[in-house]
């Protein structure tokens, strides 16, 4: 009876931790410019649990805010731009020569492609290592070509938690967090693969 209940209560901490995150991160991202900063606070926690065991969720979670704000936000804003910036050229890309038409939808498709891949790895290389703006961005590019199978398998997860979203709305209770954290869980495998090597040579 006891393992069971030891079994139970492990369940039920592991479930109220990924509710109390998503609730946190889902409340912080209100004001919406928020979205980058809380995402990071987010798997900034994740990343605590699994290397150092803590389940602790409020106190980290506003630390991890206020010390990544600065750069998350920021990028937040490069993407915002960036993203912006794409769908106006897709919107003028139909005003162009037909024969043209084919070639710029492939190449901003492309551009576009790029950027999505890039984002897989910003948040959990952003609060896993210490690095400048730059390092993370061009660091998150690199990653998500290097283990491109690994970068698609993530994609497939964020296109699975829309759709779950959508049949089950009440799955907004965990999901946000649940898929960072199976998101985090691969790109820390392939963080410490590359450590690995590194301490290798």
């Amino acid at each position: 009876m006891n393992f069971f209940n030891g079994r139970l209560y492990s369940i039920l901490e592991v479930l109220s931790f990924f509710f109390l995150l998503n609730i946190l991160w889902f409340l912080m991202c209100l004001p919406l410019i928020t979205i980058f900063p809380a995402t990071a606070a987010m798997f900034a926690v994740i990343r605590h649990w699994i290397t150092k065991k803590d389940t602790t969720v409020f106190i980290p979670f506003f630390r991890f805010f206020k010390e990544n704000f600065k750069q998350s936000f920021i990028i937040g804003l490069i993407f915002f731009v960036f993203a912006s910036i794409l769908y106006m050229d897709f919107m003028l890309v139909n005003t162009f020569n037909p024969k043209l038409h084919i070639f710029l939808i492939a190449a901003l498709f492309l551009i576009g492609l790029i950027v999505i891949f890039t984002l897989v790895y910003i948040f959990p290389m952003m609060v896993h290592y210490r690095l400048t703006l730059w390092q993370v961005i061009k660091n998150s590019f690199f990653f998500s070509i290097r283990y491109i199978v690994s970068t698609i398998v993530c994609i497939f997860i964020l296109l699975a938690m829309a759709s779950l979203l959508i049949l089950i709305p009440a799955f907004s209770l965990v999901i946000f967090s649940f898929t960072a954290y199976l998101i985090f869980i691969i790109c820390y495998s392939k963080f410490r693969r590359e450590e690995g090597l590194a301490s290798d040579h």
